[in-house]
């Protein structure tokens, strides 16, 4: 096959699957996000209607980023075993990506829903004495 269509094959997986994994990413932890934000859960939908966007932003940009245009030098217009090398580094690379940054958000998520939880609380205290 020649080397643009393992690039349009590649392309196409990378957005297969952040198609696929985002909303299942999103579904499973809809139930953790609710108990971390369970003082404030308008706050907590708020916050996650914000990370899909980044999520979308963040894996749209490295589909960009890692599209080829002509073949890199060294590649012959049939697909070699170093084409499909590259293909599936970029691929895993995504992967990695995705990982790592649902990975910090699962570990940073019950800060900011604490941080948030206080911040409230706080305004709660404020407000509290002007009102009497």
């Amino acid at each position: 096959m020649e080397w643009w269509v393992l690039e349009l094959i590649t392309v196409g997986v990378m957005i297969a699957i952040v198609g696929i994994l985002g909303p299942l990413i999103k579904r499973f932890g809809k139930s953790y996000a609710a108990d971390v934000f369970r003082v404030n859960p308008r706050t907590g939908k708020s916050y996650l209607v914000l990370m899909d966007f980044a999520y979308y932003m963040i894996f749209g940009a490295y589909i960009l980023f890692s599209i080829k245009w002509e073949p890199d030098t060294g590649w012959e217009q049939q697909v070699n075993a170093e084409q499909l090398q590259g293909s599936v580094v970029r691929i895993g690379g995504m992967l990695l990506l995705m990982g790592l940054l649902h990975g910090l958000n699962v570990l940073t998520l019950p800060v900011i829903g604490r941080i948030f939880t206080l911040n409230r609380q706080l305004d709660d205290d404020v407000a509290g004495p002007r009102a009497a």
